[in-house]
């Protein structure tokens, strides 16, 4: 299990790590209309995962054919306000 800090007070942020044998960009996006944060997440430039949204204790790539594990967000409902402060993501690598 690895704890992914997460970009504190930004309504679009996007960052980059490594997770076991894959380097990842996430990019976020906070969509105002319907109060959440989709999450695109990018391997080499192309796409993992696209448009997921970022909830409590749902795999972010529940459903996909990779082996980079489970991607959980722990802690409170994401807002522009407490991210970062009030949650964190998750990652528990394939076994």
């Amino acid at each position: 299990m690895k704890i992914i800090p997460l970009p504190i007070n930004y309504a679009f942020p996007h960052f980059r790590i490594q997770l076991g044998q894959h380097y990842l960009v996430f990019r976020l996006r906070w969509l105002t209309r319907f109060e959440y944060f989709c999450v695109d997440i990018l391997e080499n430039g192309k796409p993992v995962a696209l448009g997921r949204a970022l909830h409590p204790d749902v795999n972010l790539l529940a459903g996909l054919n990779t082996d980079i594990g489970a991607l959980y967000l722990r802690g409170e409902s994401p807002t522009t306000d407490n991210l970062g402060k009030a949650n964190k993501l998750e990652w528990i690598p394939d076994e």
